[in-house]
Formats: structure tokens, C-alpha cells, sequence
């Protein structure tokens, strides 16, 4: 009896050794990070953003502190509560945005031939870039830089911008310290939460007519990969942004025909319109294309493309082309975003909205040539595009991350 009743004492003790609901020894596992209650103050407590012009503030051709203020990454940080040093810049700016009309602007009719050429609008416009406000030292929050391409944030200090211009090493000089690039400048703030917005310039430049002129997907892909895999390394969460989905939705880019329709008013410039523009396929970069020809008035629009040239003309196979590599990037965008456990939209919240109708008149003379969302230029957001990308970032965020920001 004495024997059996021991095994059965020890068979007892081995079942509470293994059985799930028996005594533990252990400590119990550390509840998951997903199952932890979420706030907007915890998960963006340091927020730090990435990318381009957009994300900067650029608008007119310029950026000034206003418009830093207005840009969507500072936008969400005010809506989430949470602090997020910007690099303003003392009045005027750098250089100081352009003021309409758009006919007037001396500075923008010149610059877009370095745009053209490949320098960033910002830089083209630039003539002063004025230092930053006092006490503010970078970097801060907002780490993107008007015109940076995911090779730039990746790999572009100060001294090596500097080397390609001395206005664009000006810019990064005034976002980064020395020897810093976004990604390395991003890894020393030590983020809770990291906005990327890392593909816009690797396309842009089709806009002159020059598609060649994209990043090559491979080229980007692995470049893009590496930013992601270095915000993964933070444990951040995350925001990954996307591209809009279609080239001939962008508010300055018309159709030949709406162009021609124009004629009338076009003859009191200086500028003839051929029949061609009439029956012609082609897509205009409007602010481009426009005043490039006001500088060689008088002169013939014929709206024909040439091609490899910076002639802001984009034929229909064109357009399809920046299509077909936009939704390309955007796949692999949003599979990044879904792989890494990162919230997702696209710029096409902004840029893919209904156009105004187009008359040229208002183009060259209104304070709106774009309408509401876009400004002067014809490329950046106004203050009031840059509230549409902060509503699209806060709703992505709200629902990966089931916030509640206002």
C-alpha cells in the first residue's frame, strides 16, 4: 500500500510540473506589444518623419516657417498632441514661397529650366536660404528635405550635397548635422514612430517629358528596402506613404486639346497654337511648358514631344508608363507596410482629387492657378492639399493602430 500510494504521489507531482493549469515555477510571459493598450501620446511620443517637399513644407518654390508648420507630418503630431521640433526657418524662408500671379514670377519662369535639367524646383527658385530660428540646432523632427530621392535620404550628408550644388547643401545643411543622412539622423533620435515618405522625386522628374529620368525600380526597391529595414531596427511604428495612381490627374497636367481651346487668349501673348494641339494625344506639365514659352515669345505651340528632351510634354504611352511604375511602387509599398505591421495611404489622397477647369488666364493671374489644394507651382501641396494628406495619414494610423486621434 506504502508503495503505491508513493508512485502515486509522484505522478501527482510530475502532473504539476507539466499540466498548463497546474503550479508554475516561472514567471508568466510579458503580455504581447499588440496587446498592450495603444495612445496617440505613447506611440508617437518621439515622432520622426522622413521624405521630400512634401513632407518638408515645400510651397510656391519655397518654405518658409508657415509653411513648415502646415506641412502634414506637423499637422499629425498637433492632432496626436505629441512635440515635434521643426528646423524653421527665420522669415523670409528659403527661399521665401513665390507670390501669384504666377505670370509675374520672374524667378519661377527661369528656374524651370534647371528643373528641367534635373535640379530640385526648390533649389532652382532658390536666392537666399536664410538660417534657422534661434536656439533650434538639427537635426529635429522632421528630418525630409525638397527634392531627396530614397538614395538621398539613404546615403546624402550636407558635404555631399554641397559637392552636387552649393543651394542644395545649403537645404540639407539647415535638416541635418554634419556627416548625417536622413536614415542615420532618423537611427540617432531613436524614434517611437516614423513617417516614410520616400518615392515622389524618384518619379517627378517624368514630368519634364523625360521618362528615362525615373529611379529604375531595382535601384529604388533596394534602396526603399534598406530605409524600411532601418526603421524596423528602432522597433517604431510606422507610417509607409504611396504615390497617387494616375499621372494625368495631377492638377497642372492637361490634355493638348484643352490647350488648344485656349488659342484666343494664347495669341495675346505672343503665341500661336497649331491645329496639331487639336488632334494631339499628348499631356502638358502646364507651368512648365507655359512658361517656357513665354520666353521665347513670339513663338508656335505645336504640343509634338521630343523625345529624351525637357519639353514638359508627355505622350499617352508616357502616362501609362509612370502608371504602370507608380502602381508598381505602390504594391510594393503597401506589402512592406503589411509585412512590417506599418499603417499606409498614398499621396493620390491629394493629387488624384477632380480637376478645376482649366483656363489659362487663371492659370497665369488667380491665387489659386491649381485650385485650393495645390499651390503656386504646380508640384507641392497648399496649406490646404497638406490638411487633405494629414486627414489621409490620420486615418491610416487610427485604423492600424486603433487610435483615436482627432
Amino acid at each position: 500500500m506504502k508503495s503505491s500510494r508513493a508512485v502515486a504521489a509522484v505522478a501527482l507531482a510530475m502532473a504539476a510540473c507539466t499540466d498548463p493549469v497546474g503550479p508554475r515555477l516561472t514567471a508568466p510571459p510579458s503580455p504581447r506589444r499588440d496587446a498592450i493598450p495603444l495612445t496617440a501620446a505613447s506611440v508617437l511620443a518621439r515622432y520622426v518623419a522622413i521624405g521630400t517637399s512634401n513632407s518638408q513644407g515645400a510651397m510656391s518654390a519655397g518654405i518658409s516657417a508657415a509653411t513648415q508648420r502646415a506641412a502634414w507630418p506637423a499637422r499629425l503630431a498637433g492632432r496626436a498632441g505629441v512635440p515635434f521640433a521643426l528646423p524653421l526657418f527665420q522669415d523670409p524662408g528659403c527661399s521665401p514661397p513665390l507670390p501669384p500671379p504666377l505670370a509675374a514670377d520672374a524667378a519661377l519662369i527661369a528656374a524651370f529650366s534647371a528643373f528641367g535639367a534635373g535640379d530640385d524646383l526648390v533649389a532652382a527658385v532658390m536666392t537666399t536660404c536664410m538660417p534657422l530660428q534661434s536656439g533650434i540646432v538639427p537635426p529635429t523632427s522632421n528630418l525630409a528635405i525638397s527634392g531627396a530621392d530614397v538614395h538621398d535620404m539613404r546615403f546624402t550628408t550636407p558635404e555631399l550635397a554641397a559637392a552636387r550644388s552649393a543651394r542644395v547643401g545649403t537645404l540639407y545643411s539647415r535638416v541635418l548635422a554634419p556627416g548625417q543622412t536622413q536614415l542615420s539622423a532618423m537611427l540617432a533620435l531613436a524614434p517611437t514612430f516614423v513617417s516614410l515618405e520616400a518615392a515622389a522625386n524618384d518619379v517627378l522628374p517624368a514630368s519634364t517629358g523625360r521618362i528615362a529620368a525615373m529611379t529604375p525600380y531595382a535601384n529604388w526597391e533596394a534602396d526603399f528596402d534598406a530605409m524600411v529595414a532601418g526603421v524596423a531596427s528602432t522597433g517604431a511604428r510606422a507610417v509607409l506613404v504611396g504615390l497617387p495612381d494616375n499621372a494625368a490627374n495631377f492638377p497642372s497636367i492637361r490634355r493638348a486639346r484643352e490647350f488648344f481651346n485656349e488659342w484666343p487668349y494664347l495669341l495675346t501673348l505672343g503665341i500661336s497654337v497649331s491645329p496639331s494641339c487639336y488632334f494631339s494625344s499628348n499631356y502638358l506639365y502646364i507651368p512648365g511648358y507655359i512658361l517656357t514659352l513665354l520666353q521665347h515669345t513670339p513663338t508656335t505651340a505645336t504640343c509634338a514631344d521630343v523625345p529624351g528632351a525637357v519639353d514638359y510634354v508627355l505622350t499617352a504611352s508616357d502616362v501609362s508608363a509612370i502608371n504602370a511604375r507608380m502602381a508598381q511602387m505602390n504594391a510594393h509599398i503597401q506589402a512592406k507596410a503589411t509585412a512590417g505591421g506599418y499603417a499606409y495611404f498614398a499621396l493620390s489622397a491629394l493629387y488624384d482629387l477632380p480637376k478645376p477647369s482649366f483656363k489659362l488666364y487663371d492659370v497665369l493671374f488667380s491665387n489659386t492657378p491649381f485650385g485650393p489644394n495645390i499651390s503656386l507651382d504646380g508640384v507641392h501641396p497648399s496649406a490646404a492639399g497638406q490638411s487633405i494628406l494629414a486627414d489621409a495619414a490620420v486615418r491610416a494610423i487610427d485604423a492600424r493602430y486603433g487610435l483615436a486621434i482627432q
